[in-house]
């Protein structure tokens, strides 16, 4: 088997990842094909390239020499496709993923940046997995998210705009105690059981522990569960109340109500790759996506007229860099 760009990407990405499993998700693979495939890549090279362990893998120092040439190798193709990109070549294929329904929304107004391109979608539910799959070169463009008190770093290989800032609410029934205020206090659901979903690898659920501990409390969180159909009936049924965002699909017998001071806040950003054809049209990308989340089916509030914090321009939102999220926002 000769060694081909595939294969280094590969090294590449279970380095970065330290993991087979989320490599494999990356690479829209199973666990044994990528297992497979490393063999036959050590075989190749003469010797294994990562340590195995129940925490992940980590490079041998054979892994680590054969890295270090990859991603030469991997660095001076990525140029010569951007040169090439550079002279006019456009697209034959756009590759939009995401968290969330900005995702579709996104991926359906594309046109109107790159006519006549396609585009493939997928969603995922892992904020890390999409900047995963958008380093790897699997995706071209990301719609992802990450809180406030979070401050995002990452390789050069990535550009960022920050589009909006957006405060979780919480969900309750109908009848709870705290549900007739209009501005709940995070402190008044001390004594409430909790409902949340499961780590997403950009610092939840830590974001909201780190929210109750300032408000003086540690919450009882007996539930953690994955769709938002079942967090909903366990509301409706009087057993556990949720953070949520605001457009959560309340129901019969569920209410939302914002938080007081908006304790845990969630930025909407959108991720892609430098030396993509994305990053010559990111300014009007951008722009489109601000669109979306202003628009009248995402109000925070149900006054359709107000923008969301911060949304007073499209210059005041743009906080794109090479590799870093700024921590202006993490105040």
């Amino acid at each position: 088997m000769d060694l081909e760009l595939r294969h280094l990407r590969t090294i590449c990405l279970l380095a970065d990842t330290g993991s087979v499993t989320r490599a494999a998700a990356a690479l829209s693979t199973s666990q044994p094909a990528l297992t497979t495939q490393l063999q036959r890549i050590e075989r190749e090279v003469g010797g294994p390239l990562f340590h195995r362990g129940r925490s992940g893998v980590r490079p041998t120092e054979l892994g680590e020499f054969v890295l270090v040439r990859a991603r030469s190798v991997l660095l001076s193709m990525d140029d010569l496709l951007h040169d090439i990109t550079a002279h006019g070549a456009s697209p034959s294929t756009l590759r939009v993923g995401g968290v969330g329904p900005l995702t579709l929304e996104l991926s359906a107004r594309m046109p109107e940046v790159f006519p006549h391109v396609p585009v493939h979608v997928r969603t995922e539910y892992s904020p890390k997995l999409v900047t995963d799959l958008v380093r790897a070169g699997r995706l071209d463009l990301g719609t992802t998210i990450d809180y406030v008190d979070r401050d995002l770093s990452t390789d050069g290989l990535l550009s960022w705009a920050m589009l909006s800032v957006e405060p979780l609410h919480v969900a309750l029934w109908e009848d709870h105690p705290q549900a007739d205020r209009p501005l709940i206090r995070l402190g008044d659901l001390a004594g409430s059981p909790w409902a949340l979903t499961p780590p997403d690898g950009t610092g939840w659920p830590e974001c909201f522990y780190l929210a109750c501990q300032r408000a003086g409390f540690t919450p009882d969180v007996p539930y953690r569960l994955y769709d938002r159909s079942e967090i909903r009936d366990l509301i409706a049924d009087h057993r556990a109340i949720a953070p949520c965002q605001p457009d959560f699909d309340t129901g019969p017998g569920v209410v939302i109500r914002p938080l007081e001071g908006a304790p845990i806040q969630l930025r909407h950003l959108l991720v892609w790759r430098r030396d993509s054809p994305i990053h010559q049209a990111s300014d009007s990308i951008a722009r489109l996506a601000r669109e979306i989340l202003r628009g009248p089916a995402r109000s925070l509030d149900g006054d359709r007229s107000r923008p969301e914090p911060g949304a007073d321009s499209d210059q005041a939102l743009t906080d794109r860099c090479d590799g870093r999220v700024p921590g202006a926002f993490n105040g």
